[in-house]
C-alpha cells in the first residue's frame, strides 16, 4: 500500500492525450495537491499517444512542469499486460474527462485495486469517486481524501463496477433473449 507519509506521490492520467481528457486540469490540481502536502508528485501520461489536436495539451503540461521540483512522466504507449505492471505502481488514477461514459483505464485501475477519480459522465463508478472537470480545487480536495484514505475508494469502485458487471449482463440476455 502507499504511506501516508511518503515524499513522492505518483498519480497516473492515462491514455491517449486529448482536449476533452482534460488532463491539463488534472495535473494542475495534482501539483496543488503536492504543493499543499509537501510532497513531490510524478504525474504519469502516455507520451505517444497524442489525438485529436492534443499537441497543445501535451506542450502545455511539459511547460506546467518546468522549473518545479515535480516531474512529468511520460511513458510509451505498451501493451495491457505491461500496462497494468505501471497501474499497480500508482499511488491513485485520474481520469476527471469531460466526456467519457465507461473508460478502460478506470476499469483497469479497479482491476488493480487502486483508486481513481473520474469525471461525473462515468457512471458506473462509485459516487465519492467523482469531481468536476471544471473544478480544480474540488479535483484537488479528492485527491486529497484519497491518498488519506484510499481502501474506501477501492472497496466502493470495486463494488460499484461489480454492479455495473451484473446489471449489464442481465441487461444483454435479456436483450438477447437468453
Amino acid at each position: 500500500g502507499c504511506s501516508q507519509n511518503k515524499t513522492i506521490v505518483n498519480i497516473g492520467c492515462f491514455g491517449g492525450i486529448r482536449p476533452l481528457k482534460n488532463q491539463l486540469s488534472q495535473a494542475f490540481a495534482a501539483m496543488s495537491y503536492a504543493d499543499q502536502n509537501n510532497k513531490i508528485l510524478h504525474f504519469h501520461i502516455n507520451g505517444t499517444r497524442v489525438e485529436q489536436r492534443g499537441e497543445s495539451v501535451l506542450k502545455n503540461m511539459r511547460e506546467l512542469f518546468k522549473g518545479t521540483k515535480h516531474e512529468l512522466v511520460e511513458h510509451k504507449w505498451m501493451d495491457h499486460h505491461d500496462f497494468l505492471h505501471v497501474v499497480k505502481k500508482m499511488d491513485m488514477g485520474l481520469q476527471v474527462s469531460f466526456t467519457e461514459s465507461f473508460n478502460i483505464v478506470t476499469a483497469d485501475f479497479v482491476h488493480c485495486e487502486k483508486p481513481i477519480i473520474v469525471g461525473f459522465d462515468t457512471e458506473w463508478i462509485a459516487n465519492c469517486s467523482k469531481a468536476d472537470p471544471n473544478n480544480i480545487p474540488m479535483i484537488t480536495e479528492k485527491i486529497d481524501e484519497v491518498i488519506k484514505n484510499p481502501s474506501k475508494f477501492v472497496l466502493r469502485n470495486y463494488a460499484s463496477f461489480e454492479k455495473y458487471y451484473y446489471t449489464s449482463i442481465h441487461i444483454w440476455k435479456e436483450f438477447l433473449g437468453i
